[in-house]
């Protein structure tokens, strides 16, 4: 497992909160010094501790890099995690600058909170964007900076399932060499906003990509699919359901293809012309690569979401024995009976074994 994602223990080392409101004002407002983590609020600490738990653990973060080693963020997190004493606070509001600046005026108001923290394998910056809302809140300190506080008796902690907005976990880039550049992560992203602002938090402010692994590229391919099957195919019901388990079984056979030699070969059967079917295979790479794909070649790694869209049933076992098949096979090919004692029968008849 990627170091970056460790997260058996954190413990954070320094703190900041910073306000992006476009509505209230024409520049970010900055805290002048870090909050005490030593004696940071229970409640505040664990909330911090666990979006970042949430936020790298959560099957939508991605593992990134930056576009180049001259990133201006990079740049200020490699400063600070080199030298916290020296540049924590000032290259935190240099950060805040840049965020505020990429941020659509348009966008809901509220603070980001910059935190180094360890998990023991290596130090890290953790940028975290919170919008208002009824748990938590920021406001100024006698000391006139910004700090978190609790708006009620209790705070919902974050979990995997929560509507988490923005956050970036990054490392000191100077620790990657060349030659791991494009493949050894500098970041891990997780941006769960709308359609909207889906681009200006990783690529305006921090300036990465995605490095895209199957599991992430498969998933981005049947959304792909299915946005092109509902706007632009031309497909009746039947066709379009057939071209979905198609791609849906390369996945669940684990092959490794690309999607233009997988959709000529699935889209073939209902374009009569070669120029009819190179324009619909052209269009649905297009329509892929909108989702994020990145690069069109994958090798098919099955997921929950995956089994969602296609319509896949699981049955396990008290035995451990697991089966899984498509919904629509359910008291077709695929039958359960109660028996009298409370057990049941899995009858799977007329089928072919590969």
């Amino acid at each position: 497992m990627e170091i970056m994602r460790e997260v058996g223990s954190i413990e954070l080392l320094k703190g900041i909160v910073h306000v992006i409101d476009h509505k209230e004002s024409s520049r970010a407002e900055k805290s002048q010094d870090e909050f005490d983590v030593k004696n940071l609020v229970p409640e505040i600490n664990k909330f911090i501790t666990e979006h970042i738990r949430t936020s790298v653990q959560n099957q939508e973060s991605k593992l990134a890099k930056f576009e180049n080693r001259q990133t201006r963020v990079q740049e200020l997190i490699n400063g600070m995690l080199q030298q916290p004493e020296v540049n924590f606070v000032k290259s935190s509001q240099l950060i805040a600058n840049h965020l505020f600046a990429a941020t659509p005026q348009s966008a809901a108001a509220g603070c980001i909170v910059v935190v180094e923290y360890t998990n023991t394998l290596e130090n890290l910056i953790a940028i975290i964007k919170l919008d208002k809302n009824d748990a938590i809140a920021y406001e100024k300190n006698n000391l006139g900076n910004y700090e978190l506080i609790l708006k009620g008796t209790s705070l919902p902690l974050p979990n995997k399932k929560s509507k988490l907005q923005k956050c970036a976990i990054i490392r000191d880039t100077t620790t990657i060499t060349d030659l791991e550049w494009d493949t050894k992560p500098g970041l891990i992203v997780l941006d769960k906003q709308v359609a909207d602002f889906s681009t200006f938090f990783y690529r305006d402010f921090l300036k990465s990509n995605f490095l895209l692994t199957d599991t992430h590229k498969s998933e981005k391919l049947m959304d792909g699919i299915v946005k092109y099957l509902n706007i632009d195919a031309k497909l009746d019901y039947h066709q379009q359901h057939t071209v979905l388990q198609s791609f849906g079984n390369k996945i669940i056979n684990g092959e490794e293809f690309t999607v233009e030699e997988a959709a000529l070969q699935i889209l073939s059967p209902y374009y009569s012309h070669p120029e009819q079917l190179n324009d619909a295979v052209e269009q649905l790479e297009r329509v892929v690569m909108e989702q994020g794909m990145g690069d069109t070649v994958l090798k098919g790694a099955m997921t929950s979401k995956i089994e969602s869209v296609l319509g896949i049933k699981k049955i396990k076992t008290t035995e451990n024995i697991l089966i899984s098949f498509p919904s629509e096979l359910l008291d077709t090919k695929v039958r359960i009976t109660d028996n009298e004692d409370g057990t049941q029968n899995i009858t799977i008849s007329n089928i072919n074994i590969k």
